[in-house]
């Protein structure tokens, strides 16, 4: 990803997701916690406030693996700790 939110693979601009994991991957955004990444709302806002507030608020809560279930898709990745905390799931490491 460059600088100018590009994705170097297609030349196309980068989706909020691949930004996201991106940072998060990188050590610009988030907690280290064990095998993942903590994020809080407020720290996604802020490193995010580029992109339409309401995009920011429901990304995390729709990115969120169901209660119950442990396994990462391409669009549920992060479990929900408690409100406005969310753990990024350790897979997200292993995925480029």
């Amino acid at each position: 990803m460059n600088s100018d939110n590009t994705n170097h693979d297609t030349g196309n601009e980068a989706t909020l997701r691949d930004r996201f994991l991106a940072a998060v991957r990188s050590g610009q955004l988030g907690t280290r916690s064990g095998p993942g990444v903590v994020v809080t709302i407020g720290e996604f806002k802020r490193f995010f406030q580029d992109v339409n507030r309401n995009y920011v608020t429901s990304f995390l809560p729709m990115a969120a693996i169901e209660t119950g279930r442990l396994q990462m898709t391409y669009t549920k990745y992060i479990f929900r700790l408690q409100r406005g905390i969310y753990f990024v799931h350790p897979g997200v490491f292993k995925e480029k």
